[in-house]
């Protein structure tokens, strides 16, 4: 830890209490106040979180752009982060400002408060309220020539989805910056409970006047037939709910002396703490709603056999571990698992064991009572095990997992019972568990890094997925992801030597580094244009083959030698011989119509 200076005992530091708290709290997570490498991930990872919060983004689009335009005169810029503080999009002119504010402020980094210490989205996480940080109020001194104010914005299901910013130079004035933060925040979480509205729910719109009706400042509550779903943020705040008595509370438990039916023209109504509301019910738009069956996914290599039995395995609550490197796929695979088996009415839950600190993950998995520690949100957090009841609760990068964290979760996969931290009282829960690591869980267990008890819990069957240069078809898996990204719809056509290019590439990246790969390829062709390998990034093309040798010019004996060597490994032997693998298949194939003739 690096001294004990607090907001207090800085000079030119207004304090508030809001600021010595975090001070507080940014002390105990040992930062060293003079830092400056900024905690961040790796592209290649990015891609994945922005595409797990695709919903916030598309809700958020339209309140940022305004955002944005409000504060280009200031040389500021909107941020939109995720639940953990990590940048996802960063909006405005980022060119007037200053070069280490760029960086900073760029999609990628993580602005938690135990990463950076007191900053405008870390805090406003923490307290989950509205912040402002100006300049040497920041913990970290590489910070303190920037002003924030961030808002956090909440989904319908009550849980925080990220974080509206705006950040830009500390010696600007910012009077009103704060409050425009807010009024998008709300905006936004007042459109995505409306517009992710089921047609077989209901929705009620409150306000204490009757004009308040059909405005963002309206409490919006939705149930599914009687029971409570979802609400925003003012109607959380004002009934006072938390987001673990959705699913429990029913229209009677709020509203005891009201019927549930349709209205029109508001009414007076009266909670069951005497609050008096107007009100509109309105009724689901299809209340005989039809659950299709799932059509089961089309998985990006074949499963076979293996895929059937980890269907049934995860029907019966064996624990499945999904073995490979980094971007071949575990998650989609473990998704499609979850989407063919039982679990698929429940929730597939994901937390990423090495994402997050050390100090959050035991709060992230296990939840927590409203004041269990400070800077805990007021309306507490059920945890990611408790949402996964009754779903999949997916695990990525176990390997990862602190002991003493392996400890606890071992206890809840026996007992099945969840304990909240702050909290006497244990919930039941019922899921079942895949996970997911790239790492050699028995040598983590033989260097005393992983629990051998938790091992054997979690892999009571283990799948391993091949690097995605070792597929097979593989020509046939690229024309088929291209199609799935819109190639197809805009006539966009790849060559034979680009297809079989893109084929030959080691791809260390695996699925995740293609898929990036094809979206460059599609966003700078043109519609109905026909792409060769000139259009291809010069880093792929520099491991673009020679022409290749006529597989004849090697030796039978070296060709079955060199196969052997490989342990029948194709696309090692033909990455040896210096042959496409397309072409030692069609060599072997062509040994065999002879044989058999």
């Amino acid at each position: 830890m690096q001294g004990n200076t607090s907001a207090a005992s800085t000079s030119n530091v207004a304090t508030t209490p809001l600021l010595n708290d975090s001070w507080f709290r940014s002390q105990l997570y040992g930062l060293d106040r003079t830092a400056d490498d900024f905690p961040r991930i790796r592209p290649g990872e990015l891609a994945d979180v922005l595409a797990s919060n695709t919903g916030l983004q598309n809700f958020a689009q339209h309140a940022v752009k305004r955002l944005a335009e409000k504060v280009s005169g200031k040389q500021s810029v909107v941020i939109l982060s995720d639940a953990s503080g990590l940048v996802l999009n960063t909006f405005g002119d980022m060119h007037a400002l200053q070069k280490a504010q760029r960086f900073a402020l760029a999609p990628g980094n993580l602005w938690s408060e135990c990463g950076r210490g007191t900053n405008a989205i870390g805090t406003a996480l923490a307290i989950d309220d509205g912040c402002e940080i100006f300049g040497d109020q920041h913990y970290l001194t590489s910070n303190q020539d920037l002003y924030c104010a961030a808002m956090p914005l909440q989904a319908p299901n009550g849980q925080i989805a990220g974080v509206l910013d705006i950040s830009g130079p500390a010696h600007y004035p910012h009077p009103a910056t704060l409050a425009w933060v807010k009024e998008a925040a709300k905006q936004i979480e007042y459109l995505w409970v409306k517009q992710s509205l089921h047609p077989d729910q209901w929705l009620m719109s409150l306000h204490p006047q009757i004009q308040g009706i059909d405005h963002v400042e309206e409490l919006l509550l939705v149930f599914s037939d009687n029971v409570l779903m979802a609400a925003n943020r003012l109607a959380m705040r004002e009934l006072e709910l938390s987001a673990d008595l959705f699913g429990i509370l029913t229209f009677a438990d709020l509203f005891p002396q009201a019927e549930q039916a349709a209205n029109c023209v508001p009414q007076p109504v009266q909670t069951r703490s005497q609050q008096r509301y107007f009100y509109r019910l309105r009724a689901p738009a299809r209340v005989n709603f039809p659950v299709a069956p799932a059509a089961a996914p089309v998985l990006p290599f074949s499963l076979g056999a293996a895929g059937d039995k980890m269907v049934r395995l995860l029907n019966a609550g064996v624990s499945l571990c999904i073995h490979g490197e980094t971007g071949s796929g575990k998650e989609y695979v473990s998704r499609a698992l979850h989407q063919q088996s039982r679990w698929r009415e429940g929730k597939f839950v994901a937390i990423n064991c090495a994402a997050i600190p050390e100090s959050l993950i035991e709060s992230e998995l296990f939840g927590y009572q409203p004041g269990a520690f400070t800077g805990a949100s007021k309306n507490g957090y059920i945890g990611k095990i408790r949402e996964a009841d009754g779903g999949v609760l997916f695990l990525d990068e176990i390997g990862d997992m602190p002991l003493a964290m392996q400890t606890r979760l071992l206890r809840v996969l026996q007992e099945k019972e969840v304990a909240p931290l702050g909290s006497s009282r244990s919930w039941p829960v019922n899921f079942a568990v895949i996970c997911a690591t790239h790492r050699n869980l028995p040598q983590r267990v033989a260097d005393g890094e992983f629990r051998e008890d938790l091992l054997y819990r979690l892999q009571e069957f283990s799948h391993t997925i091949p690097p995605l240069r070792e597929w097979p078809a593989l020509p046939e898996f690229i024309s088929q992801l291209w199609l799935e990204l819109g190639g197809g719809e805009r006539g966009i056509v790849m060559t034979a030597e680009l297809l079989d290019t893109l084929a030959q590439q080691p791809w260390p990246g695996n699925v995740r580094q293609m898929r990036s790969l094809m979206k460059v390829l599609l966003a700078l062709a043109d519609d109905n244009e026909v792409l060769d390998v000139d259009s291809l990034p010069e880093e792929y093309r520099l491991l673009r083959s020679e022409p290749l040798p006529a597989l004849q010019e090697h030796d039978e004996k070296l060709i079955a030698a060199t196969l052997e060597r490989f342990s029948g490994n194709i696309s090692k032997a033909a990455q040896a011989l210096g042959v496409a693998r397309s072409t030692l298949y069609r060599r072997a194939a062509r040994r065999e119509t002879g044989e058999n003739g």
